[in-house]
């Protein structure tokens, strides 16, 4: 990545589209359009700014260089915070915007340069408390996504509503007291049975055991009636 001419606006790092889209490896007009497909995402002031008027003539008269970052005749401008290059980052979705995001937080975003150690503490403690918190978010989503495939595994069925557990079985027909031996011992017969009489065995899985095998109905009423 080329070295970036230094931009800020209210005292806080921007980057220009064009600075973003050279950064990430895109064109401006795929910075531009996921801004505008996603407008509802980026709220002003914390994911950029939009110069104009005033506001503009003064961000250019504060550039040295004026026509390397923005047209001399352009009538607005916007700016990219932190915040907004994470964003297009995700949106984009390519590993090299997240590595060059990274790189950016870290060399442009939030400079170490010049820090005093006390501020250089600062900084620190708010990146551990950022990582962090960006960790937990990553669990729970981790965690919403187990919870769905659990919920999903827990009820399916392999083949129909006739195929049941041994447990399950017993539950339904009101045989007390199948005790885990006896459900294993039940389960055996009813494996054997059903590959003899050429009846599907399914699985299902049961919070308490994991993936267990189902069984046809008419298997169970056999395998319970002996």
């Amino acid at each position: 990545m080329n070295e970036l001419t230094v931009l800020e606006h209210n005292s806080i790092r921007v980057m220009t589209t064009d600075q973003l889209a050279e950064a990430y490896g895109c064109r401006a007009i795929h910075i531009q359009q996921n801004f505008k497909n996603n407008r509802e995402r980026f709220v002003e002031g914390k994911h950029y700014f939009k110069l104009e008027g005033a506001d503009l003539k003064a961000f250019k008269d504060s550039l040295e260089n004026i026509e390397s970052v923005v047209g001399s005749r352009a009538p607005s401008l916007i700016l990219w915070t932190k915040q907004g290059a994470a964003r297009h980052s995700k949106m984009l979705g390519t590993e090299r915007a997240w590595d060059v995001f990274d790189e950016l937080e870290e060399s442009y975003f939030n400079p170490m340069r010049n820090m005093t150690p006390e501020e250089f503490l600062l900084y620190s403690a708010q990146r551990m408390v950022e990582q962090a918190k960006e960790i937990k978010a990553a669990n729970a989503r981790i965690d919403k996504v187990d919870e769905r495939l659990l919920d999903v595994e827990s009820k399916q069925m392999t083949i129909d509503e006739h195929h049941y557990t041994i447990i399950g079985y017993a539950n339904l027909t009101g045989v007390r007291g199948v005790s885990r031996d006896a459900a294993a011992r039940l389960g055996r017969k009813a494996s054997a049975m059903s590959r003899k009489q050429g009846y599907h065995i399914g699985k299902e899985y049961d919070a308490k055991y994991g993936l267990v095998n189902t069984y046809h109905v008419d298997v169970l009423q056999e395998v319970f009636r002996r």
